[in-house]
């Protein structure tokens, strides 16, 4: 199956005006001045589009087909929510992965317009956490269903599967911390430096998992939520890759 990207991740939100207030004023993303509605509002982290939706949350996959990728996945068996649908501006078709993680496979036919986007503090997506139950049967999923491609450098207890803008790093709740599973995505936003971003957020309010900026012995992370409890952090890796190369 061809996934070509991640056209976007819908972030799950009851009011779009405190959220858009968080996103655009609090964290300081790009608002896309082109693609909002009563029901919807876009951030731009470079890479990754980040839509505040009242209409639920997603992660969109991009593919050349909608209709072609989803004959291909009901025959391996996936079960889909609902018939495709035409919004006016693109196709989609929502699933959702074994672990019930919402899923949708997209295809854009509208032209987007483009904006410049400012300079921002936030510099890109660096991945998108996704919450699993079990590692090996994801890892099949995305892997094998969804034809993702495994990064090889990812680790078997972080395994990563990549489109062409951002790559899916799934997790257990064991790996952070334990708790009752429910389906979720956390992103991880790239910063040049995470106590300082930190900083400047907690003087807006934010509050963190940890008081302290959180060292995984590769990289600087801080974790938050947005009022949604949408999961987000802060991250830097300062360290290598294992075949040498520097994020």
């Amino acid at each position: 199956m061809e996934i070509n990207r991640v056209d976007f991740i819908a972030l799950p939100v009851e009011d779009l005006a405190r959220a858009d207030a968080f996103y655009g004023e609090t964290l300081g993303l790009a608002r896309n001045p082109n693609t909002s509605s009563e029901r919807w509002v876009e951030y731009e982290t470079g890479n990754l589009t980040l839509a505040l939706s009242t209409f639920g949350g997603a992660l969109a996959l991009g593919v050349p087909d909608v209709d072609e990728a989803r004959r291909e996945l009901e025959d391996q068996g996936t079960e889909f929510a609902m018939d495709s649908f035409d919004s006016g501006v693109c196709h989609g078709a929502p699933f959702a992965d074994p672990d019930g993680n919402r899923l949708q496979l997209h295809h854009r036919y509208a032209p987007l317009e483009t904006f410049e986007a400012p300079t921002q503090e936030v510099l890109r997506t660096d991945f998108v956490s996704v919450n699993v139950k079990d590692r090996a049967a994801a890892s099949d999923f995305y892997g094998g269903k969804l034809g993702l491609e495994r990064n090889p450098v990812s680790s078997d207890e972080w395994p990563e599967f990549e489109a062409d803008n951002v790559g899916l790093v799934l997790s257990t709740p064991e790996q952070k911390g334990g708790g009752e599973y429910r389906p979720t995505y956390g992103i991880a936003l790239r910063v040049a430096d995470v106590a300082p971003s930190m900083e400047r957020l907690r003087g807006a309010g934010v509050e963190f998992e940890f008081p302290e900026v959180y060292d995984s012995g590769v990289c600087h992370m801080a974790f938050f939520e947005d009022p949604d409890r949408n999961g987000l952090m802060l991250h830097h890796r300062y360290a290598p890759y294992s075949d040498g190369r520097m994020p």
